[in-house]
């Protein structure tokens, strides 16, 4: 095998992972051998036109070196985005799984996502202000306040976005009308990794406008973004209710909901397990900001199995 540059160390092996000689990048696989045995990434042995090797100029073979293959594929590379801040490590057969939740990838905005209308793209630490900028309306709520809709109905298809702050996290509420489905959807997202995600616990709370009597409460940790919400809705690990039962909460075409996102490390299992009893019974989670309970009058909604999932959460952007 060609002598090549050295680049990052393999974890706890005294080896120096190869570069390809003519790219002068970190090897990846399929890596090509010509007649003599010297090897390419697989981009620049494609490239080669004619196919002779650049170092001894014999021809290029469709033989692989499996043998570096192995080695690369088992060790320890940082995450491209190294020069952005990213601390992570990784196999190399993790580096595709990590870009999708890095948190210093590049990223579109959640609203050109859904509705097609913008086309921003930049980095993580710079999506608040853009909202602020462009999209004010979809990012002036906070859980102190109920989201408020003031023209709201069952028999219209509607889709509200919203990107909150909670300390130096984000995260994206989402509101959907489905009349194919005859269902409304929330969930609430992290913007970040699935770990971080988990972390976190978030409650929607709807109360009637006709009956402050009546109400439902959705309890369910995080998904994050590398899941679409229309994913986490087929999943059915969301908030979930009838659009019949909505109308229950609507009054003159106003209705409104709040919602809490609170950091609990212990894990989801023992969240929901912590979160599943009606406040008559237990008391709210430590931390909690939700309102206090009034009695056995107000009711708790709670999906059926911990695993079929508590419901998340809600966001004012309006299509």
């Amino acid at each position: 095998m060609a002598k090549a540059k050295v680049g990052k160390k393999i974890t706890g092996i005294a080896v120096d992972l190869p570069e390809c000689p003519v790219c002068l990048e970190t090897m990846s696989a399929p890596i090509f051998q010509c007649q003599s045995g010297h090897s390419l990434c697989h981009s620049c042995s494609k490239n080669l036109c004619p196919a002779i090797c650049p170092i001894c100029r014999q021809p290029m073979t469709q033989m692989r070196n499996w043998q570096l293959e192995e080695i690369i594929a088992k060790a320890n590379v940082p995450c491209p985005n190294k020069s952005y801040g990213c601390v992570y490590t990784m196999t190399s057969e993790g580096v595709d799984e990590h870009l999708r939740e890095c948190i210093f990838r590049e990223m579109v905005c959640p609203l050109g996502a859904v509705f097609g209308k913008c086309s921003w793209t930049g980095k993580l630490k710079e999506m608040m202000d853009h909202f602020k900028d462009r999209h004010p309306q979809n990012c002036n709520i906070n859980t102190e306040t109920e989201v408020e809709f003031n023209n709201i109905s069952i028999h219209e298809d509607e889709r509200f976005v919203y990107l909150v702050s909670q300390g130096k996290l984000l995260f994206i509420v989402t509101m959907k009308i489905d009349t194919l489905q005859n269902i409304a959807y929330w969930v609430i997202q992290h913007i970040g990794s699935k770990n971080m995600a988990q972390q976190h616990i978030y409650e929607i709370h709807i109360t009637s406008k006709q009956d402050n009597r009546r109400k439902v409460v959705f309890i369910d940790h995080c998904f994050n973004d590398s899941y679409t919400a229309d994913g986490v809705y087929r999943l059915g690990k969301c908030g979930i209710l009838p659009l019949k039962v909505l109308t229950h909460f609507i009054l003159n075409k106003k209705f409104s909901f709040q919602f809490y996102i609170k950091r609990n490390p212990a894990g989801p299992k023992n969240k929901v397990e912590k979160m599943t009893g009606t406040y008559e019974n237990k008391q709210p989670f430590k931390g909690y900001k939700g309102p206090k309970p009034k009695g056995p009058n107000n009711q708790q909604h709670r999906n059926p199995t911990p695993k079929s999932g508590r419901s998340k959460s809600p966001f004012n952007a309006r299509h």
